[in-house]
């Protein structure tokens, strides 16, 4: 039996992978896709290579740790996550969060955001962008823990939550609303009750959102083609293409990176952007991964390119590493609230951001959430101590 996070982690891979076949294969071209991919089958093959090499090598070490840490060498149902116990406190805790998050958002209408996509404006980056980022991505986890708690209407108070959060919207970042979606099919599938059409329509709705912020962002005029299939899918294929030119860039330029790599540059830029931004305030411009932004021209930066750059040839045994983590938060998932919510936040946010955003964001973040489900946890704990219970998955 396939693990969670191994089933999503193969899922997020063809998420990334398609896009560029269909470029080269069926010559897709909305939005100057072909012309900044500028894919050729010899660099597709390499790519394949990569992709599978990784994905191969996460698989190992999920699959190796889940032999290591079962009784019945593996063969056994998937287990049941702990659910988490939230009640008045934590209510107040993100009513809190929601009032910082309006306030980071306020704080950037000078940026310009609102008008124009954030990236345009380049100013992804300040301390007022990065605290905006860092309530959004709050608001998000502690939406996934109310998902996944004993709330009462618990799925009616994630989307409320979801639903704020979708302000970033306005500014043309979808990020937060997509690992929403993922979030939610995980908690269906968990419960045995991701059908079809559940799928379908959180698909649809995450499509929908993202398409109608590229009319509203670009400006494009409405015409007869405007809702054309090629032009429904194009933010999939943007997503797709432009996150993974840094990989093509990466594969047509190997001089720029090592063969050995550089674990050195790898731990420098993680030790870097971990420190809070108030303690090193210009540490954007300290990363070594920096001086490889012209292999990323569009924004995003390909997890696997990051991998040639910090690791070389060797990348697949971080992804190796990375299976055996998976398959270590999932056994403790199923005896601890706490590993619950950092492994169902590692399966739906951390896997997917590694394929778009590369190693150092991610890494952050997951520590940050920990962080905060600490402090969550110690709020509650001392506020407004309770019985532990054993919980099965989900509520039904």
């Amino acid at each position: 039996m396939i693990a969670p996070h191994s089933l999503l982690f193969i899922l997020f891979n063809l998420l990334y992978y398609i896009p560029l076949f269909v470029v080269l294969f069926f010559n897709y071209s909305e939005g100057g896709t072909s012309e900044a991919a500028d894919l050729d089958a010899k660099a597709l093959l390499r790519i394949t290579v990569i992709f599978c090499s990784g994905t191969l090598a996460f698989l190992l070490g999920s699959r190796l740790t889940w032999y290591a840490t079962s009784p019945d060498n593996g063969q056994r149902p998937l287990a049941a996550l702990r659910l988490f116990l939230a009640g008045r406190v934590f209510g107040i805790l993100c009513a809190i969060v929601v009032a910082i998050f309006a306030l980071s958002k306020i704080l950037v209408v000078p940026l310009g955001v609102y008008s124009e996509y954030a990236f345009d404006t380049e100013s992804m980056i300040g301390g007022a962008w990065s605290f905006s980022m860092f309530c959004s991505e709050t608001l998000l986890f502690l939406s996934i823990i109310v998902l996944f708690s004993t709330v009462r209407r618990n799925v009616t108070w994630f989307l409320v939550l979801t639903v704020i959060n979708g302000v970033n919207l306005l500014h043309g970042t979808r990020i937060f609303t997509i690992i929403a979606c993922i979030a939610f099919c995980f908690y269906q599938y968990l419960r045995d009750k991701l059908r079809v059409r559940v799928a379908a329509a959180t698909f649809v709705t995450a499509l929908g959102l993202a398409y109608f912020v590229f009319l509203t962002r670009s400006g494009v005029e409405l015409d007869d083609q405007t809702f054309s299939v090629s032009h429904l899918v194009s933010p999939i294929m943007f997503e797709g293409i432009f996150s993974q030119v840094s990989l093509i860039g990466a594969i047509r330029h190997p001089e720029a990176w090592s063969a050995w790599g550089s674990i050195g540059s790898f731990l420098h830029d993680v030790i870097c952007f971990v420190i809070p931004r108030f303690l090193l305030p210009d540490k954007d411009k300290l990363l070594i991964i920096d001086q490889f932004t012209d292999l990323s021209p569009l924004g995003a930066f390909s997890g696997y390119a990051q991998g040639l750059i910090y690791f070389g040839l060797f990348f697949p045994l971080f992804y190796f590493a990375l299976g055996c983590l998976g398959g270590w938060l999932f056994r403790l998932a199923a005896r601890s609230r706490f590993w619950a919510m950092i492994y169902v936040y590692f399966v739906c946010d951390f896997l997917f951001r590694i394929m778009r955003d590369g190693y150092i964001i991610p890494i952050k973040m997951i520590l940050d959430s920990v962080v905060i489900l600490l402090l969550v946890h110690w709020c509650i704990r001392v506020r407004s101590p309770v019985q532990i219970v054993r919980n099965s998955v989900v509520p039904t």
